[in-house]
């Protein structure tokens, strides 16, 4: 009988089909072991957060670390809160009314935060140290001067001596004396006298005489405020800066009480030619500024001493009782 060939499209066949089922066989083992050793991860993890929960709820007591951390972080969040809402305040002042009414407290706060960031990667790229660059500094070659030796003279004679000068002599020419015509006497002009003024001398006046005219010229000093005086003056000022922003003559009146945390301000009819949206800006923006200044206690009031506004019970802005005025 005859044997096949191993180049026969048969057996090539026969050998292609049975690499391909190693193939698969060894593909299956690697996908069982994979799948077994992912199940065990699974099975474990979900043992080790069952664990970790049960031994949670069985504590009663909380980590004290992680309550320090989250005082202090509860503190820092709480006492920055109101600077940033001062801060926020302060941008939509002078933002236009549009971007105030799309732009919510988040966004402008997340946009807020972000210019900071920028900004200070900016300066602390801007200010950081270059790295030295080495300098390298050429050198001259030495410069070698010959040695001469000094020369001097052979002779050292003394000079001739200069020729003598024989000068002519001077002859003496005596002027030739004319006769002087006499003239009459009622011709001669009298000599004035010149008259010889005699400086007088100046008073001297006495060290206590230049003091005391010193004293009478200068102006008298000012008097000295007191501490409450110099606040309540600090508080006029600050007032007014507001009311000078809005418009000047605004405020025409501001009234401290210090003892009862309250600060009084009173405005002019101005008050009612403003909008609605200007009248909230200036409440608000002067009980930001009182609240700063420990006299929460803000009363704006109208020439006639109407009551036009006041802080909230419950709230964030004041609220406004008088926008408009009532005409008799």
């Amino acid at each position: 009988m005859s044997q096949p060939d191993a180049n026969s499209p048969t057996s090539s066949r026969k050998e292609s089909e049975s690499s391909v089922t190693q193939s698969q066989a060894t593909a299956t083992k690697i996908l069982t072991t994979l799948r077994t050793g992912t199940i065990r991860t699974l099975r474990s993890t979900s043992r080790f957060l069952e664990g970790t929960a049960e031994r949670i709820e069985a504590s009663d007591q909380l980590n004290p670390l992680l309550l320090k951390v989250t005082t202090g972080v509860t503190i820092a969040v709480e006492r920055s809160l109101p600077t940033w809402r001062k801060l926020l305040n302060l941008i939509r002042d002078r933002l236009p009314t549009d971007l105030n009414r799309k732009l919510g407290d988040r966004t402008l706060s997340g946009i807020l935060a972000g210019s900071i960031v920028v900004l200070f990667w900016f300066t602390s790229s801007l200010f950081s140290p270059k790295p030295p660059q080495s300098t390298q500094v050429a050198t001259r070659p030495p410069v070698t001067i010959p040695v001469q030796p000094t020369q001097f003279p052979p002779d050292l004679t003394a000079p001739d001596a200069a020729p003598e000068v024989v000068s002519a002599p001077i002859e003496v020419i005596e002027p030739i004396a004319e006769p002087i015509a006499e003239v009459p006497p009622e011709l001669v002009e009298p000599e004035i006298e010149p008259v010889i003024e005699t400086p007088q001398p100046e008073p001297v006046q006495s060290e206590a005489t230049v003091e005391a005219i010193q004293e009478a010229e200068a102006p008298p000093p000012e008097p000295e405020l007191t501490p409450e005086q110099k606040q309540i003056a600090a508080i006029q000022s600050q007032v007014m800066e507001i009311s000078d922003r809005f418009i000047g003559g605004l405020v025409t009146s501001v009234e401290p009480q210090i003892d009862r945390d309250r600060l009084k301000v009173r405005v002019s009819e101005d008050w009612y030619r403003f909008s609605a949206d200007q009248q909230d800006r200036f409440a608000n923006e002067l009980w930001a500024r009182s609240q700063s200044i420990d006299l929460p206690k803000l009363q704006i009031t109208d020439s006639q001493g109407s009551l036009l506004a006041r802080p909230p019970i419950v709230g964030e802005s004041m609220v406004i009782l008088k926008r408009k005025t009532t005409l008799t």
